[in-house]
């Protein structure tokens, strides 16, 4: 299993170039797993062994972009480094593995699909590789019973996951020469109180599922006009507000909009940019099963993660990886292969003595 993280991570796969990495995995799986049967949208598949009537579905869930620069895969010591090696190819390969080592059982009490998708990383929720497949292939996922999406999680379950709006916030002064300021306003000036009240608002905690997620808000990025000698006429910035399972993102649109509206600042200019939901937590025997059975740690998703659209076609998933946070996108990201083969290893076990 080693050998073929090893070679998962020597193949570059940035963000709308995984082409390769693709057709690798859809070669070895062709290879090492009986009777696979495979579905096909853009440069995402559902790789899945043949059904058997009346068994729980599970759904195998990741995604193949890295946001690392490639570099060559290196061991040391216990720890493999490799760009995307914890963000997400370190849970790729055992799910590769399972679905070889479960092609071979006669007396299996579960059917699996490897749901494998591209352009993740970062990009708008209408280029991402599960929103299309979801599109293509809606009908077959919804015969899943449960998924298990491998984003790092320390080996803890995460489950849920918050909603995500960035929105552009618009203050207008105007502009002038800066030897003679007061021909104008200064726009960034304007802008300070905005800024000091949205720094005032605390994190909501938020208890969903029996734990905590956070409702935060926060200023992101930060522009005005470009001149050393000139007063800006306008300042702008992207505030990023995210929050918890429950709202509906109408209800969490309107949420956004009276903490805006409690900075203090009358018609305040913004726009939505763009918006994804949170996950809403679906709650069923199965993934209680799953969840007593392996017996981690259970904690909120405090980010967004695809979970939100699985939750939102029904699915219930949790997100369960080898992967480690703290590494997700560094430029020496790494793993620790007692971590991955320990994940393969629970897993193996769960499934086997369902």
């Amino acid at each position: 299993m080693i050998d073929l993280l090893i070679n998962l991570l020597n193949i570059p796969s940035p963000t709308f170039q995984e082409e390769k990495i693709t057709d690798f995995i859809e070669d070895w799986m062709f290879c090492h797993v009986e009777g696979v049967l495979v579905k096909t949208v853009g440069n995402s598949r559902i790789f899945s062994l043949p059904m058997i009537d009346n068994l729980p579905h599970i759904g195998l869930v990741g995604h193949t972009d890295v946001v690392p620069k490639h570099f060559e895969a290196y061991q040391r010591e216990d720890l493999l480094f490799g760009a995307g090696a914890s963000d997400m190819k370190g849970a790729l390969a055992p799910f590769m593995m399972l679905m070889e080592s479960c092609s071979k059982w006669s007396d299996r009490h579960l059917n699996f699909s490897f749901v494998l998708y591209c352009a993740e990383e970062g990009t708008p929720l209408e280029e991402n590789g599960l929103y299309h497949l979801i599109l293509g292939e809606e009908e077959f996922l919804k015969t899943l019973d449960l998924a298990i999406v491998g984003e790092p999680t320390n080996g803890c379950i995460q489950v849920g996951c918050v909603g995500s709006l960035h929105a552009e916030v618009i203050i207008r002064g105007v502009a002038c020469h800066s030897a003679r300021p007061w021909d104008g306003e200064n726009a960034l000036y304007k802008a300070l109180p905005f800024i000091r009240s949205i720094a005032k608002i605390q994190p909501l905690k938020k208890t969903v599922f029996g734990v905590d997620f956070f409702d935060v808000i926060n200023v992101t990025e930060s522009k005005s006009e470009n001149g050393r000698t000139s007063i800006p006429g306008q300042w702008a910035c992207n505030i990023n507000y995210r929050y918890a399972p429950g709202p509906s993102m109408q209800e969490a649109e309107i949420e956004f909009n009276n903490l805006l509206v409690s900075t203090g600042f009358e018609k305040l200019e913004f726009t939505v940019l763009d918006h994804v939901p949170s996950a809403q937590i679906i709650e069923t025997e199965l993934l209680n099963k799953f969840v007593c059975f392996l017996g981690r740690q259970v904690e909120a998703k405090q980010a967004w993660t695809d979970v939100a659209q699985l939750n939102g076609i029904d699915i219930p998933a949790f997100n369960f990886g080898p992967g480690l946070t703290q590494q997700a996108h560094k430029a020496n990201e790494y793993i620790s292969l007692r971590d991955v083969v320990d994940y393969y290893k629970i897993l193996y076990e769960l499934i086997k003595n369902y």
